[in-house]
């Protein structure tokens, strides 16, 4: 069970860090067949180099447990809007420094401004609605 946090702030960051960890999970789909032997490139320019951004590392197991704790309570909320937004604004963030409100505002064909004080209420709706 999900225990409420110190602030909504730290319940933000706990969506943000569960968007980021089911980012990291593998594919639900199954991957094709494929050969053992791997495909060679005869042209050097072909290899990474060293600007080549490496994929993210696997998710923990204590990650997948707060995901899943936080999936569970936030599946338990009333209004379908607030899930909505909570989590469409958490998968914006993950893996940013700030929250692209003018996207999610476009998302929902409302103003930015009216997409962060929904998501300002839904955030507070749902941390009173977090046992102590």
């Amino acid at each position: 069970m999900l225990k409420r946090p110190h602030s909504p702030a730290s319940l933000h960051d706990d969506l943000v860090e569960a968007a980021e960890t089911e980012r990291r999970l593998p594919a639900a789909h199954p991957r094709k067949a494929t050969t053992y032997w791997p495909e060679i490139s005869h042209d050097w320019l072909a290899y990474a180099d060293a600007d080549a951004v490496p994929r993210l590392e696997p998710a923990t197991a204590r990650q997948v447990d707060r995901y899943d704790e936080l999936l569970v309570a936030i599946i338990a909320l009333p209004e379908e809007q607030d899930r909505r937004i909570l989590w469409e604004t958490a998968n914006a963030a993950a893996f940013r420094s700030r929250v692209p409100w003018s996207k999610i505002g476009k998302r929902n064909d409302i103003d930015r401004r009216t997409a962060k004080r929904r998501y300002e209420l839904a955030l507070l709706n749902f941390f009173v609605s977090l046992p102590l």
